[in-house]
């Protein structure tokens, strides 16, 4: 697959996200947890914390798009070790009482790590 379009996707996706995370903060944290007030006042604020970091690694996967090759399996790679740790964190927030999600809730970051090593394995200039 061509690592263009694969940097495009996920880019998007974490460009997405970043502006849900902001837009959709105290709806989801009622949606995902079940925590009593103040647990959820510092969630919605961890919430709006992660915003930017979506947004840069959005903007930094836009940005490096007409990479060479080779520069661009280090960009998905950096993603697929990223992923690895924090699939464990998706397992344990799926596990814990205190959340209402499951591991289904996670798709999309299951499809994006797919996606990159897709792309990693087989890539295209």
């Amino acid at each position: 697959m061509k690592t263009k379009l694969t940097l495009t996707i996920i880019g998007i996706i974490q460009l997405l996200q970043s502006v849900l995370y902001a837009g959709f903060a105290e709806s989801s944290i009622d949606m995902m947890f079940n925590i009593g007030a103040e647990a959820r006042q510092l969630a919605i604020m961890f919430q709006y914390a992660l915003t930017p970091a979506f947004l840069m690694i959005g903007l930094m996967l836009l940005f490096s798009r007409n990479l060479a090759v080779e520069d661009a399996k280090k960009l998905l790679l950096a993603i697929i070790i990223a992923y690895i740790p924090l699939f464990g964190a998706f397992y344990y927030m799926a596990s814990s009482p205190l959340t209402n999600v499951g591991l289904a809730d996670f798709a999309i970051d299951f499809v994006m790590f797919g996606l990159a090593i897709f792309t990693y394995l087989k890539p295209k200039g």
